[in-house]
């Protein structure tokens, strides 16, 4: 197999294996799943068993690895720059290359669960550098992009909405208008203010609708379902009021 940018064909768990522990940070937690014989060639073994402390191997359950013969490596990376191999994680890595052994002396991941310590993850702090231009001054760039039709737009757009209800509508509220009103909350709660305070509760009343149709040969049965809004208001003057 040959990945994006090698120049020659190789198996790519060793490859991806250094890649990705590049960009894991010190003391960040790996884990590592390849076919269980993998894990017994030298380089793969040499690189986990040097790179990562805090290390366990463990395999699929009972009932899954006959399926997949894959193994999990959990381990934490080093802060040091020297690294030192962990001669034993490095002989039992390399002994994998016996499904005798996995089977005997790798245990399950259940069991593993089962017996550790839950692993800490550290938090990044990524740091993202400012970059600005010499050549020019900052406070330059300000009227323009005051100024700036895209960037007027964008603060409208990232200005709280506010729902505002006042007035007689044009036409009766349909059905349908009103259940968007209903699901977007405007007709809960308080609604006006002083004198034109009103408490307002809306629910929303689903049925099923039956309709039988005849034909030359058979009667069609249809079942439908109907949706339709209720609400309850009360007036400043206490009058309680059912619109349905």
């Amino acid at each position: 197999m040959v990945g994006y940018g090698d120049e020659q064909s190789e198996r790519k768990e060793y490859t991806e294996l250094v890649r990705g522990t590049r960009y894991l940070a010190p003391g960040g937690v790996v884990m590592y799943i390849i076919p269980s014989y993998r894990f017994s060639d030298k380089k793969i073994a040499r690189f986990l068993s040097s790179n990562f402390e805090e290390s366990h191997l463990t395999r699929f359950t009972d009932q899954d690895y006959p399926d997949f013969r894959q193994c999990i490596f959990i381990g934490r990376k080093k802060k040091e720059t020297r690294k030192a191999i962990n001669k034993e994680m490095f002989e039992h890595l390399t002994a994998c290359s016996s499904e005798d052994f996995v089977m005997d002396q790798v245990t399950t991941v259940e069991q593993l669960a089962a017996k550790i310590e839950p692993l800490q993850v550290p938090a990044a702090k990524p740091v993202v550098a400012t970059f600005y231009s010499r050549i020019e001054k900052k406070s330059e760039f300000i009227s323009m992009i005051k100024g700036n039709k895209g960037f007027a737009a964008f603060q409208e757009r990232t200005k709280p909405k506010k729902l505002t209800i006042g007035g007689e509508p044009i036409i009766n509220i349909a059905q349908g208008q009103m259940a968007l009103l209903l699901a977007s909350g405007a007709v809960n709660g308080l609604i006006g203010t002083g004198d034109d305070l009103h408490a307002v509760q809306g629910m929303e009343k689903v049925s099923k609708v039956i309709t039988e149709e005849s034909t030359e040969h058979t009667n069609i049965t249809k079942s439908r379902t109907k949706r339709e809004v209720s609400v309850k208001i009360i007036t400043p003057q206490g009058v309680v009021k059912k619109l349905v």
